[in-house]
């Protein structure tokens, strides 16, 4: 009797240079949860300081495009009045949003599907936190928040 073992395979898509860091962690969601939607192209932008800030990534379902903020802008007091400042974002809120904007090739709306979706998907990326009480010693699992 022949047993035929179905082969990962894993379809790299383009991404911007600055994000190339995520391909690790979208391969290790690709392979604990094989149905998911892959996307073809993750690209990354800036905010500039000037403009409000509204959104930290998008999806484009027809192309399968996902954008990705990498910096939030944040107010920082000046000598004579508030400025504002474009700062990096840590790669947890990266994640975060990546496993927000992918849940979206799946559930289009803001449900609670897509809520657990995303989460289940941002557990799989395994991102650990220190721990609290051991004095940052230990590492426990990030928690997913989605704001």
């Amino acid at each position: 009797m022949l047993c035929f073992k179905k082969k990962f395979v894993f379809h790299k898509p383009t991404i911007s240079p600055s994000l190339a860091w995520i391909e690790r962690y979208l391969r290790k969601a690709k392979k604990k949860m094989p149905g998911i939607t892959m996307p073809l192209r993750i690209r990354s932008w800036k905010h500039t300081p000037r403009r409000e800030q509204r959104v930290w990534g998008t999806c484009d379902q027809g192309t399968r495009t996902i954008t990705l903020a990498t910096h939030k802008i944040i107010m920082v007091r000046g000598k004579k009045r508030m400025k504002r400042k474009a700062v990096a974002l840590s790669h947890k809120e990266i994640l975060q949003t990546f496993a927000h904007e992918l849940a979206h090739f799946r559930y289009g709306d803001h449900t609670y599907e897509q809520e657990c979706y995303s989460r289940s998907m941002f557990d799989t990326f395994g991102v650990k936190d220190k721990c609290p009480v051991c004095a940052g010693r230990g590492r426990i699992p990030s928690v997913y928040i989605n704001e």
